[in-house]
């Protein structure tokens, strides 16, 4: 017998196409499924490798061992009955006929239903619907998304930190402005300096990212080395790399931001739809390098909120070099915006306001779309008739902030300012908004946390308030400057209370804090004698003076101390109706035209207007 007629007898062949078509069908299934458990694709390639090994073991196998109705046996053991080497090759002949039917059922899925919800992300690329609309289908994060690490200080001296936090930051800054691409803020993407214990999949899980981009800075004497890759979070592939090595100066430090911005939406084009628009535009911020380097250091400082006496210096320093530097100018009028709150110099009010308006007008001066410029002036307005120095039109600071957000939407100071002006004028609903969708982009920038769980609670909905607060504090994004002493007593939550009452913020070495919490138990009595003592307690207690948010919080509920300002959002809430009655608010309000604002938008609910028996236009609030 010829060994093509002995491979045909023993069913080679047919074990042969049968093994084929089933390991076909076995990568296919790996090749949908793994991805969506982030399987890395070396699993693949190792399934891959151990199928092809398995084929000659199958092969010697079906040559040595003869399937039987009594089960396998060795070929030379078995039968030679010709009907049941038939019936074998029968059997075979149908579960290749069904491993087939798989394999082209798998193929019609993966070439004419690629938009189906069941595939993942990677299969739905190149598909025309939007990044977005995919992501949510798959439940993965939007293809369209990065983050953006700080960049390693890879300098000789490692001194060079903000200098490449500085690089990593302004990368980061023009991402933000492409169209169709989702940017994780610098606040919760810097916090993954250094971890690399987590690893990029596990950064990429944690923001909720599809790309991260990574790299480092080199910065030694005349020359600078900038190197970055552009990295698939789920997969942990590079997608793009490279190293720009250039002199050290002021256009190369830009032109270097460009062409790695530009690089990063090219390499992501290739695998998902951005807008025709989506284009990266790297403006020449100065054309002094040491401004510039000034500008890096005093910047990491501000957004630390760290040694604003030394960013001030810094900024000075810069603005000399180059007068027209819209940057420093603009961060400078936020750190004197920011004075009566750090205390950074013993400079008066008066002066500091001063300082923010000259230095936000040259700011704008130079740059008419500088967003941090209108919006520090927007809120410096706001503070300035909320604490009675000055009046102001709430509409105009609204708009004013909101014309700031349309030029830089990510920027939560903005958002946070924008929601608190919502919140002085009684708009609880559109306040929460803002706070909400600050705190989504960034969820640990503790302002808008804390002030949209203090909407939910002034809404009266204490159980998502609750929720909130919770979720905050295990994220660490709570501080001691911001209690909702209202949600602690609300919950019987009398220890919380305490503790937080004798916090250095509110009133620390005042021995009554027993009445005190009993007082909030019933916020209708008459309180004015704790009220009076807790008042001449904090008399002269510059410590307590110079905070924001700090004894009022504690003392305007229980019917007194309203020359003192709490704060905006706070004011609307239950708790603060004796307030509400006073003429202190009424002095507060129309410090900032809210009433006209009332008459054209709607009163809140908590007030309404009135005319007075000469005929004047008035308004009262309960």
């Amino acid at each position: 017998m010829s060994l093509f007629a002995e491979l045909k007898r023993r069913n080679v062949f047919r074990v042969a196409l049968f093994y084929i078509v089933a390991a076909w069908v076995v990568i296919q299934v790996a090749e949908t499924v793994l991805p969506m458990f982030d399987v890395a694709d070396s699993a693949l390639r190792a399934i891959v490798i151990i199928l092809a090994l398995g084929f000659p073991l199958a092969v010697v196998f079906s040559w040595v061992f003869e399937l039987t109705p009594e089960g396998l046996k060795r070929d030379r053991d078995a039968s030679g009955d010709p009907e049941i080497k038939q019936h074998t090759a029968h059997k075979l002949n149908w579960a290749t006929l069904i491993a087939a039917v798989l394999a082209i059922g798998l193929l019609v899925a993966d070439r004419m239903m690629p938009e189906s919800a069941t595939r993942s992300t990677s299969m739905l690329q190149g598909v025309d619907v939007a990044p977005e609309v995919a992501a949510a289908a798959s439940n993965e994060p939007n293809p369209a998304s990065i983050a953006v690490l700080p960049f390693e200080d890879r300098s000789p001296n490692a001194d060079q930190g903000y200098f490449s936090d500085g690089i990593a930051e302004e990368i980061l800054n023009v991402l933000v402005r492409i169209d169709g691409l989702e940017v994780a803020s610098r606040t919760s993407a810097f916090r993954y300096r250094d971890r690399d214990d987590i690893g990029i999949p596990g950064i990429a899980r944690e923001l909720e990212v599809r790309h991260v981009l990574e790299g480092s800075v080199r910065k030694a004497g005349d020359a600078i080395r900038v190197t970055a890759q552009l990295i698939d979070g789920r997969s942990d592939k590079h997608l793009w790399s490279d190293t720009y090595e250039r002199s050290l100066t002021a256009e190369n430090v830009f032109a270097i931001q460009d062409e790695i911005a530009t690089a990063i939406v090219a390499a992501l084009r290739e695998s998902i739809a951005l807008p025709d628009s989506a284009r990266p535009e790297v403006g020449m911020q100065t054309e002094s390098l040491d401004a510039y380097e000034l500008f890096l250091e005093a910047r990491a400082l501000y957004n630390q909120r760290n040694r604003l006496d030394r960013a001030d210096a810094l900024l000075a320093r810069a603005v000399d070099l180059d007068p027209g530097f819209a940057g420093a100018w603009a961060i400078r009028s936020a750190i004197y915006m920011l004075n009566s709150r750090y205390r950074f110099t013993d400079i008066t009010r008066e002066i500091a306001v001063q300082r923010v308006q000259e230095f936000s007008g040259n700011a704008l001066a130079t740059d008419p779309d500088n967003a941090l410029a209108l919006s520090v002036q927007a809120y410096n307005r706001q503070i300035e008739a909320r604490e009675g120095r000055a009046e102001h039109d709430i509409q105009t600071i609204v708009d004013d902030l909101k014309r700031s957000l349309a030029l830089d939407p990510n920027n939560g100071s903005t958002r946070n300012w924008l929601g608190i002006s919502y919140g002085e004028a009684g708009e609880i609903e559109l306040a929460l908004e803002q706070f909400t969708r600050c705190a989504d982009a960034d969820p640990y920038y503790s302002p808008c946390v804390e002030n949209a769980y203090d909407s939910l609670a002034v809404l009266g909905r204490m159980d998502e308030a609750l929720a909130a607060f919770r979720r905050a504090l295990e994220s660490g994004t709570v501080t001691e400057q911001w209690v909702n002493f209202a949600l602690l007593a609300h919950f019987d939550m009398e220890v919380p209370f305490l503790f937080a009452s004798n916090l250095p913020f509110y009133l620390p070495g005042w021995a009554r804090h027993d009445e005190v919490w009993d007082a909030w138990q019933n916020l209708d009595a008459n309180h004015d004698a704790l009220v009076q003592d807790i008042l001449a307690f904090i008399d002269g207690r510059d410590d307590l003076d110079k905070l924001s948010g700090g004894p009022e919080l504690l003392i305007v509920p229980l019917g007194g101390g309203y020359d003192r300002v709490p704060l905006s959002v706070l004011i609307w809430g239950a708790e603060y109706a004796k307030y509400r009655g006073s003429e202190e608010f009424k002095a507060r309000m129309r410090a900032l035209r809210i009433d006209d604002y009332w008459r054209r938008h709607g009163f809140p609910p908590q007030c309404r207007p009135i005319v007075r028996t000469s005929g004047e236009d008035d308004f009262e609030c309960d």
